[in-house]
């Protein structure tokens, strides 16, 4: 149907193999793609910021604003019958710094397990400094709620030198 469940909708970095479609954007240009069952994936390019678009942006809001014609709530969603479902699903990027010893790969393993996530790939480059080093897990599609929990329980391991870093990223795998 037109409308089959939750939306949907998040703003963040997102790493981009080379050839897809949103790596065009460079410099200070934006890319968006928009996913849909009716359309597939539809790509946008257009100026981001930049001294003259968002000096465009700028002027643009001050005479909505001077003209009253801004609305108050731009997304008034308390109107729609819409839902919104922030626990996006998407394959993600993890990088943990750790402090090197036996098990780490095993017990990342087994915690994301624990948490209904699977492993893509776990790369890492040779270790130089056992008390400061990272790695890096790619996972399949999960949930987000399911990477930030995976997350939290790697910061508390002993081996852990802070809170991992997550990223979505687009996967052709």
């Amino acid at each position: 149907g037109e409308h089959d469940g939750a939306l949907s909708v998040y703003v963040s970095p997102k790493l981009v193999p080379n050839d897809h479609l949103l790596a065009s954007a460079t410099g200070c240009g934006n890319a968006v793609a928009v996913d849909s069952a009716n359309l597939g994936t539809a790509s946008y390019t257009g100026p981001g910021a930049g001294r003259y678009p968002t000096a465009n942006s700028i002027v643009a809001d001050v005479m909505r604003v001077a003209n009253d014609t801004c609305p108050i709530l731009p997304f008034p969603l308390e109107s729609s019958d819409i839902e919104i479902d922030n626990d996006y699903a998407s394959a993600f990027y993890i990088r943990i710094s750790f402090r090197d010893g036996l098990g780490i790969v095993r017990n990342v393993g087994e915690l994301a397990e624990s948490q209904g996530v699977s492993i893509h790939s776990i790369l890492q480059q040779p270790i130089s400094d056992r008390l400061a080093a990272d790695t890096v897990v790619t996972t399949e599609a999960c949930r987000l709620s399911q990477v930030q929990a995976l997350c939290a329980l790697i910061e508390k391991e002993d081996y852990s030198l802070g809170s991992p870093v997550l990223m979505p990223l687009i996967s052709e795998y």
